[in-house]
């Protein structure tokens, strides 16, 4: 298959461009900050940071009504008690309704940096001060960025964030602590088979979408020799080698049933293995951040006074690097699975934990109805772009007009 017929990567993926351009960004990163661990994955790093405040059993932790189930599922884990509370039209939390709302027993507040554009935290952080509670900063979306007059990750007692969704590694979280007193875990070290298991998916997921020239076929044809091998073992028929397990490369279903259940603890404990940790760390990334400002602004400009659909943020930040681009759909369905049964990078939070309640002035029901988070990765090829406009266009514009 040519690389013009490949379904666009929905995260990025190792290519011979990945090691072009600077180092450094104009912005800071995350995994510049001082006191950080990195984790097997967000959310493993979400759970490690309730565990550094301590976050027990009959703990209260609030979490918006706009979420992933992974920003839910430690919470579950450890026992503690999830409370839902409402943000507002640019995802902020409304910090008025928490004031009056909020139990008495809350242990710490969860804030996300939506979409990877940076979120004012000098009030939740005032309010957290305020009553004695710990503020976990989100920077799943965000690993780029300042956030008012700190660096992304700064503002929080713990902050976390995913390298799964800026580099192109099969796992990988950042846990950072910025209050006094906490410590950073000592996790378990991967084992050999991790190690080298990280590395040929970080290949195959290169090769498997065209981006390794001179070296697709090669890599292709030992996995697919490595799958046949393994059926043959097993006593089933040969078959093509699948591709390497990654969040986002799975199935949805199968995506949602894994992002609901409880964490598995001991992967969350485990150090990440060298070949994603060195991907993360070592790649140039003023090309990460310098891409997906250009990818985003296409899509602006792409939707820009478009019957049925608009830009949720179209005012992008100077000093970020997006995660994806928001895009508000008046009737995203059934349009939705059919973007996603023909490969289109894209992504919904519809999928709310149980028992979210519909609180006055909250935008966070309507966002995981109607948003739809489009790609804008850096490794989205300019043909990608233009196929996601067209699908946008053929599916939700040409009908309105």
């Amino acid at each position: 298959m040519s690389a013009s017929r490949l379904p666009a990567p929905r995260l990025p993926v190792v290519g011979w461009n990945t090691f072009s351009g600077p180092l450094e960004a104009a912005v800071p990163t995350l995994l510049a900050h001082p006191r950080h661990v990195l984790t097997t994955s967000g959310r493993a790093a979400i759970l490690l940071a309730l565990e550094c405040l301590a976050v027990g059993p009959d703990d209260v932790v609030l979490l918006p009504t706009y979420h992933c189930p992974t920003m839910v599922s430690p919470v579950k884990t450890l026992g503690a008690d999830a409370v839902f509370y409402p943000i507002d039209e640019r995802g902020a939390p409304r910090l008025d309704w928490l004031s009056a709302h909020a139990p008495a027993h809350t242990k710490a507040l969860l804030v996300p940096h939506y979409f990877g554009l940076p979120q004012p935290m000098d009030e939740a952080r005032a309010w957290c001060d305020a009553r004695g509670i710990a503020l976990i900063e989100d920077c799943a979306h965000a690993m780029f960025g300042r956030a008012g007059a700190r660096a992304i990750g700064s503002w929080g007692d713990v902050s976390i964030a995913s390298l799964t969704k800026f580099f192109p590694t099969p796992e990988g979280g950042i846990l950072a602590l910025n209050r006094a007193g906490l410590t950073l875990p000592a996790l378990t070290p991967a084992s050999a088979i991790e190690q080298v298991k990280a590395a040929s998916d970080i290949l195959h997921m290169g090769a498997s979408h065209d981006r390794l020239t001179g070296l697709n076929g090669l890599i292709r044809g030992a996995f697919t020799l490595k799958s046949a091998l393994r059926s043959l073992l097993r006593g089933g028929a040969p078959g093509p080698g699948a591709a390497p397990s990654r969040h986002g490369e799975l199935d949805e279903a199968e995506e949602i049933d894994a992002n609901m259940a409880l964490i598995d603890l001991p992967l969350s404990h485990r150090a990440l293995t060298r070949a994603s940790g060195w991907i993360s760390t070592r790649v140039p990334r003023r090309r990460i951040v310098e891409a997906r400002r250009r990818n985003y602004a296409f899509f602006t400009e792409a939707f820009a006074d478009r019957p049925g659909v608009h830009a949720l943020l179209p005012a992008l930040p100077a000093d970020c690097a997006p995660y994806v681009f928001p895009l508000w759909v008046r009737s995203p369905d059934p349009g939705y699975l059919e973007m996603r049964k023909l490969g289109v990078p894209v992504s919904r939070w519809d999928r709310l934990w149980p028992g979210v309640p519909a609180l006055p002035g909250d935008a966070g029901k309507a966002w995981s109805h109607h948003v739809l988070q489009l790609a804008c990765h850096q490794d989205l090829t300019d043909a990608d772009l233009r196929r996601i406009v067209e699908q946008v266009e053929r599916l939700y514009i040409a009908p309105a007009r």
